[in-house]
């Protein structure tokens, strides 16, 4: 329900990777439980392709923990995915057609098991070699549901075994577990609740700051008077809004602020430099494009990227006052990424940019090395990697460039307050102009 709610972003918290490695271990405690089963009951063909899915599912596991605490390993994830699926494929196969299969709930178990694995594959394979957005989002959702779905595949497996238990109580006098056994499988599933409790809490507060963002992105589409449609050559259309300047005059020259979104029309430096004060000291046009589902700026594999778009709706603009050699580039997160695509490709459009937890291509570095650029991150971010800005900024240097860098350290991805009240930031901004 979690992951409904919040998708991808749910692995992010902390409290994310302590309950993972709860769960999953007491999952892999229940695996071992359920090869004993097989093993007494002289299920050698099940025994032996259990052994395999299990050493699958601990490798996947282990990457995904270390992927989710520390962004390593990225490039192996999937490779173990897919070992980890097709094992399971061949173990309910064998549950499907082996000796297991006269046994009710056995059977259910590996002809479940079988189509769920099946359809995982299937929609991996498929995201892998369409490259359709639209395709993807579609497949994405049909694999996370098969996901949620497997999860009965547990419940199967204790039908089985209150059937045996049923039978051994018939036929010799059981009497039930032994205590200490009780108690530890009591503090197994206390500890569970109490993380599980903790991440909720995680997710309410994510969930409350996701509406009120989504709420100042309308406030913000109000205020502009609504949105505006680009289309192009070819009939590709572009939503943004535009903000004029306080006081407009248009015999004056205004700079133009490009705030890239991470969703909608989410971009917290349109915000702000829409609020009363900011427009007072800091006169400009503030464009946001909007970031529709599936799409982005640029610099993100598997997203298609709508930057050109952008560069001809920007060249587009009717409105007079606005300084070209006063275009300025920000975003965060997607928007980050975004930025840094933007100057790399278009470094003659802009006159400065604000990268923050983004990362970019260190090839074109020598293409922006007169352009100033102040960038920040968060160390401890485990949605973008401080990596890619720190790479980015060595590239600049490295190729004569002298960019400007900001790194929080005892912060994560969630940074956007620190950089507003980076002390002279938006003056340095605002003195920025191209020859």
């Amino acid at each position: 329900m979690i992951s409904i709610l919040l998708g991808f972003e749910v692995f992010t918290f902390s409290s994310y990777a302590v309950w993972f490695f709860v769960v999953n271990l007491n999952a892999t405690i229940g695996s071992i439980t359920i090869l004993k089963y097989y093993y007494h009951r002289h299920y050698r063909y099940a025994f032996f392709t259990g052994i395999i899915a299990l050493a699958a599912h601990t490798i996947y596991n282990i990457l995904t923990y270390t992927l989710i605490s520390s962004l390593a390993l990225k490039s192996y994830y999937l490779p173990a995915l897919l070992c980890f699926l097709f094992a399971s494929i061949l173990y309910t196969s064998t549950l499907l057609l082996s000796k297991t299969r006269e046994k009710f709930w056995l059977k259910v178990t590996g002809g479940y098991g079988l189509v769920i694995g099946l359809i995982l594959i299937s929609a991996i394979v498929g995201s892998i070699y369409f490259h359709n957005p639209q395709i993807s989002k579609v497949l994405g959702a049909i694999s996370q549901g098969a996901s949620r779905a497997g999860g009965l595949i547990s419940l199967f497996f204790i039908m089985n075994f209150l059937s045996e238990l049923r039978t051994l109580k018939a036929g010799s006098g059981y009497d039930g577990m032994p205590k200490y056994l009780e108690i530890v499988l009591g503090l197994v599933a206390l500890i569970t609740l109490t993380l599980g409790a903790s991440l909720i809490v995680d997710t309410t507060s994510s969930l409350y700051w996701k509406n009120y963002n989504a709420e100042q992105a309308q406030k913000l589409v109000r205020f502009a008077g609504g949105t505006k449609t680009f289309t192009d050559k070819k009939g590709d259309q572009l939503q943004y809004i535009l903000i004029k300047p306080q006081n407009y005059d248009s015999l004056k020259k205004y700079p133009l602020v490009i705030c890239l979104p991470y969703n909608g029309y989410e971009a917290g430096a349109a915000e702000l430099l829409s609020s009363d004060t900011y427009r007072e000291k800091y006169p400009a046009f503030i464009f946001v494009p909007n970031c529709r589902p599936g799409t982005g700026w640029g610099g993100l594999p598997d997203v298609l990227s709508i930057d050109s778009l952008v560069y001809e709706a920007l060249s587009d603009l009717k409105e007079q006052g606005i300084d070209v050699k006063r275009r300025y580039v920000t975003g965060i997160s997607r928007g980050g990424y975004g930025t840094w695509q933007f100057i790399c490709t278009r470094p003659d459009m802009f006159a400065a940019a604000i990268p923050i937890c983004g990362g970019g291509n260190t090839k074109f570095a020598s293409k922006i090395i007169n352009l100033p650029v102040w960038a920040f991150h968060g160390k401890r971010d485990k949605n973008v990697p401080v990596k890619e800005s720190r790479d980015m900024i060595k590239a600049i240097k490295k190729a004569g460039g002298h960019p400007h860098y900001t790194e929080f350290p005892d912060q994560g991805h969630d940074i956007w307050n620190q950089v507003t009240i980076t002390p002279g930031l938006w003056d340095w901004l605002f003195a920025q102009k191209r020859d």
